[in-house]
């Protein structure tokens, strides 16, 4: 646990940033893999019927949807928008869970 998160604070309100990049990392690499097995199959199956330029456009059109993605992970790591998915039964919980028995608080709010 790091030393400077208060109990209670979900760790994508904390590190946006963190929660930003993992989940682009995830999906960058989904799209890489995805990418690396359709387009050999679209290539032998649907090559004489795409134009030359279908890969690229493919390829592009994967990556808007990573940064998509990205982007909508990074709005939801929102503050605002974690009290709206509290309300609406998709929070994280995080405010209801005990600490550990090992995790102590010192008088400033910080675990030690």
């Amino acid at each position: 646990m790091a030393k400077h998160i208060a109990n209670g604070v979900p760790t994508q309100v904390a590190h946006p940033w963190k929660a930003t990049a993992r989940t682009a990392v995830a999906y960058l690499l989904a799209a890489i893999g995805f990418l690396a097995a359709a387009l050999p199959i679209l290539q032998e199956v649907m090559g004489e019927y795409l134009p030359p330029s279908w890969g690229a456009w493919l390829t592009a059109a994967v990556a808007f949807l990573v940064a998509l993605a990205t982007l909508i992970t990074r709005l939801m790591a929102l503050a605002k928008a974690q009290d709206f998915l509290a309300k609406i039964g998709l929070g994280t919980g995080v405010e209801k869970e005990p600490l550990p028995a090992d995790v102590v608080i010192d008088a400033d709010g910080n675990i030690e």
